[in-house]
């Protein structure tokens, strides 16, 4: 008996681990082209459903998908129908139910079932109740502007429907969800062609609906108006822009501001060079104006009235009159260990009368000594004159 029993529970066992494990769930999506009406065509997506799979199976089913150990049979009226990933809906299946049954292979002789996955039922509209594509609102966008937020909530008569774009962008920094809200700051201006498509998620007929998304460049709150030019508004090459006269008014938000001479503006400081007419840019914040100046060529020179200096025709400067030459200055300089100072030659007697006489070491004799000397000679003339007389 024993015996007996233990052989019923191997046989149980082993039965067990021969039966494959079944994992039915609603795995499989279809493409977003499907269409569920009678003519249309039916396609399993498998990048899709492998990102089903991948969510919550072991690694062998997902193994068996990705290597593609499936076979797809499709259930018409919970009969079976066909075998293939599509499936071409006919006349004659309007009013039936549909279901595709994937069954999943670990090798690839598709003998050693491992798992089967379905997708969701869904029926043939008949030819008096079809059912409506889903309609999208608004009919149009509100149009957005540069560095500004942006929101829109799409709205569809179905409320299950997902939301994509078909061969079209958007705006960089604005995104669209797969529930149909745009959202996000755009950062440049244009126009952008956006079509958007509203898939059921029972697979019948989607919607689409087109737009055209204008984004605006940035307002600034800003602005200015030249009341009155600068007094100077001719220029020669090389010169700097001389603001005195210009009067400029700035509107803020809150009202405007007088500018005068430049006062609160940011303009170019640097010399205008380039001859013609020149755009000159004031700028205050984000906004700016523009007036014009004329600025002439600078003059070609003249070689006959410029020539080129020649140093061999260099004229040195002349020594001024009276003074020494560098050497003789030089050599005249006083031991005196002060600032050195050149001698200068005394000045002459402008009336002549009175000379400078000179010793043999070159010094002069005093006045009073020349005219002792000139009485002697007086007096031995006279003396002379008197013996003469006297004795002749």
């Amino acid at each position: 008996m024993k015996k007996l029993i233990g052989m019923v529970l191997c046989i149980v066992l082993l039965c067990a681990f021969a039966t494959p494990a079944m994992a039915a769930s609603e795995d499989i999506a279809f493409t977003d082209d499907s269409d569920f009406t009678a003519g249309g065509l039916v396609i399993v997506d498998p990048v899709k459903t492998i990102n089903n799979i991948a969510g919550h199976s072991t690694a062998e089913v997902y193994n068996a998908y990705l290597y593609g150990n499936v076979i797809y049979k499709w259930m018409r009226n919970d009969s079976f129908y066909e075998e293939g990933i599509s499936v071409v809906l006919t006349e004659q299946d309007k009013g039936c139910t549909f279901q595709c049954i994937a069954t999943l292979y670990t090798d690839t002789a598709k003998t050693q079932e491992c798992a089967t996955i379905t997708s969701p039922k869904f029926a043939v509209p008949n030819s008096d109740s079809l059912s409506p594509a889903p309609g999208i609102s608004p009919d149009d966008l509100p149009e957005g502007t540069v560095g500004e937020a942006y929101y829109l909530q799409l709205e569809c008569t179905n409320p299950n429907v997902d939301y994509s774009l078909m061969d079209s962008t958007l705006p960089d920094g604005i995104t669209m969800s797969s529930k149909g809200v745009f959202e996000g700051t755009p950062t440049e201006a244009g126009y952008w062609y956006v079509r958007v498509k509203a898939q059921p998620q029972n697979g019948s007929t989607y919607g689409t609906m087109e737009y055209v998304l204008v984004v605006k460049e940035a307002v600034s709150q800003y602005s200015l108006e030249i009341m009155n030019l600068p007094k100077k508004l001719k220029y020669n090459s090389g010169e700097k822009l001389d603001m005195t006269g210009l009067w400029v008014r700035i509107y803020t938000p809150d009202g405007f501001i007088d500018s005068r001479d430049g006062k609160y503006l940011t303009y170019s400081q640097k010399p205008l060079v380039t001859a013609g007419e020149q755009k000159i840019k004031l700028s205050y914040e984000d906004t700016f104006e523009i007036f014009i100046v004329t600025v002439a060529a600078a003059p070609a020179e003249d070689p006959a009235q410029n020539p080129a200096e020649d140093p061999a025709d260099t004229v040195k400067p002349t020594e001024p009159e009276g003074s020494s030459a560098p050497e003789e200055i030089e050599s005249s300089v006083a031991d005196t260990g002060d600032a050195e100072q050149p001698v200068q030659k005394p000045e002459e007697d402008p009336a002549g009368t009175v000379g400078m006489a000179e010793d043999e070491a070159g010094k002069g004799m005093p006045w009073w000594g020349i005219m002792l000397i000139a009485l002697g000679v007086a007096a031995s003339v006279v003396i002379g004159i008197v013996i003469k007389k006297k004795f002749l």
